[in-house]
């Protein structure tokens, strides 16, 4: 017997419809989650709802050709949007706190649940994990992820470019001579400018060495020529010293001890007052 080839089962033709027309719908306000160490945008089923009994869904499904199927109800778009999960286009999940992970390991200690130390440190993009049970309906705490992303026709220009691009450097031998030269040029220009990079940064280094003992706390030429700015901001300032930016931990705490002490000396008053 032969073997047949496995895989995964092609998608509906109308589930993908459907995806195509909630995928970038801004109706949905997608954001930003981390599922299994990737970014993925996710979005509430209640959004998905309002987006398929939209004015623009009715008007879209009347065009000619369209596979979108015919929506006069929540029940309707509820099963519309059903077909997503069931073609593996948007799945289930839910967001992973610190409480969630202590509350579900309480309840089941022999569930495999991520650790601590894998939920998201990003502000506003929380970690996600896969829910079993593919419940749609309303409510606000139903999220699903998107697993499917449309094609779009930058995809199909870069890929173009990319193949010209290929083309053209295959067909160097053929350029004319003046071309070949003035590449030859820009080749060394790169070049130079890279090697003057690197010089650079090993001479900062050096003036650093010798200032951190001879002048401490030390001296650097463009502080900031890695740190995570743009291109300009990188060779300013010229130089600067050193020097630790003070924490703003310390102002916390010494706040929050100011704050204590004038409640105690508030209730100090209190009792006086009383006797």
């Amino acid at each position: 017997m032969s073997a047949q080839p496995t895989g995964a089962p092609p998608k509906s033709p109308t589930a993908l419809a459907i995806a195509s027309f909630l995928r970038h719908n801004p109706q949905l306000k997608m954001r930003q989650g981390v599922l299994n160490g990737k970014r993925q945008e996710f979005f509430r089923s209640k959004r998905a709802l309002r987006a398929l009994q939209s004015k623009e869904y009715a008007t879209a499904q009347k065009k000619k050709g369209s596979l979108l199927p015919p929506i006069a109800s929540e029940e309707d778009a509820i099963k519309v949007f059903k077909e997503l999960p069931l073609n593996s286009l948007a799945i289930r999940v839910e967001k992973l706190t610190r409480k969630t992970i202590e509350a579900k390991h309480a309840a089941s200690p022999q569930a495999q649940l991520p650790p601590m130390s894998a939920l998201s440190k990003v502000k506003g993009v929380p970690t996600l994990s896969f829910v079993r049970e593919q419940v749609v309906s309303s409510d606000d705490d139903i999220y699903y992820v998107w697993l499917w992303e449309r094609v779009h026709w930058t995809a199909y220009l870069y890929a173009g470019l990319i193949a010209a691009a290929i083309f053209t450097i295959v067909l160097f031998p053929l350029w004319p001579p003046v071309l070949r030269q003035g590449v030859w040029y820009l080749s060394m220009g790169m070049l130079g400018l890279l090697a003057a990079f690197f010089g650079m940064a090993i001479v900062r280094l050096i003036l650093f060495a010798i200032t951190y003992f001879a002048i401490p706390p030390g001296l650097w030429i463009f502080p900031n020529l890695f740190e995570d700015v743009g291109f300009v901001d990188s060779f300013i300032p010229l130089y600067a010293w050193n020097v630790k930016p003070e924490k703003k931990k310390k102002k916390k705490k010494a706040t929050a001890t100011v704050t204590a002490v004038t409640e105690e000396e508030v209730a100090r008053d209190t009792r006086e007052n009383k006797s």
